[in-house]
């Protein structure tokens, strides 16, 4: 595919090109900028010269045509799509939301090793993804999940992209085609013959999370009559293999029925592997009553280092004693003098006391019931701190590891639609999975009854 030796165009006076971001079978596609409001974007061009058949401008219209219907927080927004013809060539363009993050591919490329429960939250923001798209009459089926159009950003929200495979919703779906699409290693076997159902998305989804577990492209791994044999390649739980290997069946009937099913499944996977029981010694302090339910978590504690705070915080805000005495003795132009020379340092130092009193004494309270939720923070007795919402539009809670974190250090997430609450940082492993289990069963176990 050509691309533009000079990234500094200006496409129909609107869209300047900064920097190309790849290169696909179906078109170039680069960073862009939106001179009306200075905005970064993703704009993808197919030169009509340097297509190799008409199939590729089918499928790049067929692409824009989708994408303009389509809505879905974790999908990049259409903005535009347009061509421009010149005495040589007709270019297409298709402008999308510019997405921030890195592919999966970029990320193992780096040296990225994703555990197990990473892998599991990225296999269901994939199939909540994949379960909207199915959900159109007749299907939207993308045909070309792999590592490199997943995109993970820094805080694990996942961006399903390149839907230049795709076929559309004004077709049927389900007849055989001639177009023959897709990635050797994570495509369906069915895709060979031009044939894709929306188990076919699960496949490609199957084999990019092995593809994270082995660093290997499937189709390097043994496989006996085309059912890929990795199991003594990977390190996970027996349950999480099974399901695995239900993704990666090589015929249709044998996967998963739907996006749903999988999603489904796998959260059932989940609730049955973490203790509901709570840990041995947590101090946690729950209150579950008929349609209620509250956690306390307490504060850090008296630890070791916890002293070098109040001793900092004291010396660094010591100045600030001689500018009060100074004003209490009358001599307010010292006072004032003393103040705005050590005002930063005793900024910094009463932040030490206050996190200081926050290890000691501070706690944190989630209560949900059936209408509404709260997360408040609790100083001795003072709550400075307090969210509220509707429990309708909560989705999940999650133990979200953050990825800059050298020692894994993981906080509790949890999703009010696309708004992320965190708390629990200073809890333990075993206490921030017991309290994922018991906050997703309550949310389960109510909602059945309404």
């Amino acid at each position: 595919m050509e691309t533009l030796k000079k990234t500094e165009n200006i496409i129909a006076g609107r869209y300047r090109l900064v920097a190309p971001l790849g290169e696909g079978a179906f078109g170039t596609t680069y960073e862009a900028e939106d001179l009306t409001n200075y905005k970064r974007v993703a704009i993808k061009i197919l030169s009509l010269r340097a297509a190799t058949n008409w199939k590729m401008l089918e499928l790049f219209e067929r692409e824009a045509k989708v994408l303009a219907n389509l809505n879905h927080p974790n999908i990049p927004q259409y903005l535009d799509y347009f061509h421009i013809d010149t005495p040589e060539d007709r270019r297409f363009y298709l402008v999308q939301e510019l997405v921030a993050g890195e592919s999966l591919a970029d990320l193992v490329q780096k040296g990225w090793h994703a555990n197990e429960e990473e892998v599991k939250n990225i296999a269901k923001q994939v199939l909540k993804i994949l379960k909207y798209l199915h959900s159109w009459t007749p299907p939207v089926i993308h045909r070309d999940i792999k590592p490199q159009n997943i995109i993970r950003q820094s805080d694990g929200k996942i961006f399903l992209v390149d839907f230049g495979a795709v076929q559309d919703v004004y077709r049927n779906t389900l007849i055989k085609g001639s177009t023959f699409v897709g990635t050797i290693g994570y495509m369906a076997p069915e895709q060979f013959q031009g044939v894709a159902f929306w188990a076919s998305d699960l496949y490609g989804l199957g084999a990019t999370l092995l593809f994270l577990l082995t660093h290997r492209n499937p189709e390097e791994l043994p496989a006996k009559r085309l059912k890929i044999d990795f199991r003594s390649r990977v390190q996970i739980s027996s349950e999480f293999a099974d399901w695995l290997e239900k993704m990666l069946e090589p015929a249709v009937e044998d996967r998963f029925p739907s996006a749903g099913k999988a999603l489904a499944r796998l959260s059932k996977l989940q609730l049955r592997q973490l203790q509901i029981k709570q840990p041995m010694g947590s101090r946690v302090v729950v209150k579950e009553t008929n349609g209620d339910l509250r956690l306390d978590i307490p504060p850090t504690g008296w630890k070791t280092g916890i002293i070098v705070l109040p001793v900092f915080g004291s010396f660094l805000g010591f100045p600030l004693v001689f500018s009060l005495a100074a004003l209490v003795s009358g001599q307010f132009v010292s006072a004032i003098a003393i103040l705005l020379l050590t005002s930063p340092l005793g900024i910094i130092g009463l932040l030490m006391w206050a996190g200081f009193f926050w290890a000691i004494a501070g706690k944190t309270r989630l209560e949900i019931n059936l209408d509404s939720f709260s997360l408040q923070r609790i100083l001795f007795g003072w709550k400075f701190s307090t969210y509220r919402g509707k429990t309708l539009y909560l989705q999940q809670v999650e133990r979200e590891i953050d990825a800059n974190s050298k020692n894994n250090q993981a906080t509790l997430a949890l999703w009010e639609r696309d708004k992320k609450h965190c708390f629990g940082s200073t809890l333990t492993k075993v206490e921030q999975e017991w309290i994922v289990a018991k906050i997703t069963h309550f949310l389960q176990r109510e909602r059945k009854q309404l």
